[in-house]
């Protein structure tokens, strides 16, 4: 039984070397030398027959096969962490941190996490907010949640949202022009997203090109806070004008909506994760919060 399972001591070596991204790195976590560290994944190599990392002087970097397997193998060891924890009171509550887009901070996670706190009261959590264009570094996140096609290497991506994009604006700025004359309205516009008020302009069928933006902003709360101002049009997700449209500070134009490629994922960091059952268990109750939500479209991601 088990005849072909790797020794787990090789499987470490691999993981940690993995996420590091360096065997004097992995050597430094798990208490041994940069050279045995080495020799353990050469082992492992040859147990499986393939090479798992492309080796320079100055990078080491995962082969395909070796992006393949370290999802698994990196699972295994959560799973092995979270079962001993229960089973055996090793699991002592910490502080989470939960990094999160700030947009969606506000309007989404901060209410599900009041939720959670009321549930659970003597967790302790810490929320950072990012920015898109902020650089991905999980050193000190246990839960990140991000925005695009879920593909990161650092981390095991699991889907939490994906929205319809929607136009929305002030009321009295809709009423001065009709709420199907959108090129008659000023625009805001929204970096680092895919769906742009081109698309959107293609999928309504309206001809003639779009106007100039007269803002650009980084943030969808800065966008709805500035349409709200009456000052242009938004184009955000459907999930964080919910607020703005049901307070009536802002009204929806026409009935044109984008489905976007593109989700908010938490990512469990590789280099946290196997050895945090509590963020796990914590993702796993967002998860189901989103599935709760009627405007989070969690069933269509893949």
């Amino acid at each position: 039984m088990y005849q072909d399972l790797p020794p787990l001591t090789w499987l470490r070596a691999f993981d940690a070397s993995a996420r590091l991204r360096s065997f004097t790195l992995a050597a430094g976590e798990l208490g041994l030398t940069p050279s045995a560290v080495s020799y353990q994944v050469r082992g492992l190599e040859a147990q499986l027959g393939h090479k798992l990392f492309r080796r320079s002087r100055k990078s080491l970097e995962l082969t395909p096969l070796g992006h393949a397997y370290l999802p698994v193998v990196a699972k295994a060891f959560v799973d092995i962490d979270a079962t001993t924890a229960s089973l055996f009171g090793k699991d002592v509550k910490s502080e989470i941190t939960i990094r999160c887009l700030a947009s969606l901070n506000i309007l989404w996670l901060v209410p599900q996490l009041e939720r959670f706190k009321r549930e659970f009261p003597d967790s302790k959590l810490r929320v950072l907010s990012s920015s898109w264009a902020e650089k991905v570094d999980g050193d000190a996140i246990d839960i990140d949640i991000r925005y695009g096609d879920g593909r990161w290497a650092d981390g095991m991506a699991v889907p939490l949202l994906r929205n319809k994009v929607i136009a929305v604006a002030a009321p009295n700025l809709v009423a001065s022009v009709g709420s199907e004359d959108l090129q008659e309205l000023p625009l805001i516009e929204l970096g680092g997203v895919v769906d742009t008020w081109q698309h959107f302009f293609a999928e309504m069928g309206l001809s003639g090109g779009v106007p100039e933006p007269v803002l650009k902003v980084d943030q969808s709360l800065i966008a709805l806070e500035f349409a709200a101002k009456g000052l242009g049009a938004a184009l955000v997700a459907d999930i964080f004008a919910r607020p703005y449209l049901q307070e009536g500070r802002l009204q929806r134009i026409g009935d044109t909506e984008l489905s976007t490629d593109q989700g908010h994922y938490i990512v469990l960091p590789f280099d946290r994760n196997p050895h945090r059952a509590d963020a796990a268990e914590l993702a796993r109750w967002l998860q189901a919060a989103a599935r709760q939500d009627p405007l989070s479209g969690v069933a269509d991601v893949p």
